[in-house]
């Protein structure tokens, strides 16, 4: 074959290659409402044991190391989880005005991830010991910077939270032009609601609390605000 004959195969090959019809990724149907508001508040409960449990192993820890070590485990231990959570989620979709809401979420729980990247860095370097050129000094430093990062994150997902309850309000109004129902049944909502209570057992109304409990106590509030059911009469 020629040097003509092979450049002319090639630009048919290219040309046919540029001509195939595009095939579309299959758009994923709706996410249930309350199957995402339930997967949500199971992050939450996740969330606050795993912070229950990192703070007393840390309060338990007696020596240096022991301390980094435990630091290394509660951080390894919250990335887990977050990356399963982001799993999760993106296994869903909202429609409408809450598309974003769940790219923010994992968006959030990412930027975490990373932050938490740093913490387990830093301890190591730290259980490490000393080594010449190793500013450890400047590493400590950025450990009170790092926890402001996690505690502007944790707001971040807590402030989302009355948008998240909001996927459970019927977008059409009732005879009064008022959003006056939920999506969800009476059985669905007492499931719920079952589910945060068990976050909230022995939690009092009043006092400051951690972003997850926060969280919870936020839908608990909006479920208590006398919206109907999904299965309830309109007006």
């Amino acid at each position: 074959m020629n040097k003509r004959a092979l450049v002319l195969l090639l630009l048919a090959g290219i040309t046919a290659g540029q001509t195939k019809p595009a095939h579309r990724p299959t758009r994923k149907a709706e996410t249930p409402h309350i199957t995402f508001v339930k997967e949500y508040v199971r992050e939450l409960i996740e969330d606050e044991n795993l912070k229950v449990t990192g703070e007393k192993g840390l309060s338990e820890a007696k020596t240096l190391n022991e301390q980094l070590s435990t630091g290394i485990y509660v951080s390894k231990s919250i990335q887990l989880e977050l990356r399963s959570q982001i799993a999760i989620l993106n296994g869903m979709r909202l429609n409408d005005q809450f598309d974003t809401l769940i790219p923010d979420l994992t968006g959030f729980y990412q930027h975490r991830i990373e932050l938490h990247q740093e913490l387990i860095d830093i301890n190591r370097k730290f259980m490490a010991g000393p080594k010449e050129g190793m500013h450890y000094q400047a590493l400590a430093a950025k450990v009170p910077e790092i926890r402001a990062e996690l505690d502007a994150a944790g707001k971040a997902v807590f402030e989302a939270t009355p948008l998240i309850f909001m996927t459970l309000i019927d977008q059409k109004p009732d005879s009064q032009g008022h959003f006056s129902h939920l999506l969800i049944t009476k059985d669905e909502k007492a499931d719920l609601e079952d589910q945060l209570a068990i976050m909230l057992k022995d939690v009092p109304d009043k006092g400051d609390q951690d972003y997850y409990i926060s969280a919870a106590m936020v839908l608990r509030g909006g479920l208590q605000k006398g919206h109907k059911c999904a299965d309830e009469p309109w007006d």
